[in-house]
C-alpha cells in the first residue's frame, strides 16, 4: 500500500492554503482538535500523511466518507 507521506514544509508547498504556521498549530492541539491521526512522529521529524489528514477535515466537517 503506497502512503502519501509528507513534511510540513512539503505539504504546505504542495496544498498552499495550509501555511507551515497553521500546519503546526493543528500538529500542536493535535488531541483536542481531531487531527491526531494525520501526524507521524520519525524520530524528530513531524510528518503528515496526506490521505489521514483529509479524513480528518472531511470527518470534522461532517463529511465522512
Amino acid at each position: 500500500m503506497k502512503r502519501n507521506i509528507f513534511s510540513i514544509r512539503q505539504f504546505s508547498e504542495r496544498y498552499p492554503a495550509y501555511t507551515q504556521a497553521a500546519l503546526r498549530g493543528l500538529r500542536f492541539y493535535q488531541e483536542t482538535n481531531g487531527f491526531a491521526d494525520a501526524f507521524l512522529n520519525q524520530g524528530r521529524k513531524v510528518l503528515i500523511d496526506e490521505d489521514k489528514f483529509f479524513a480528518c477535515l472531511d470527518r470534522i466537517n461532517g463529511r465522512a466518507s
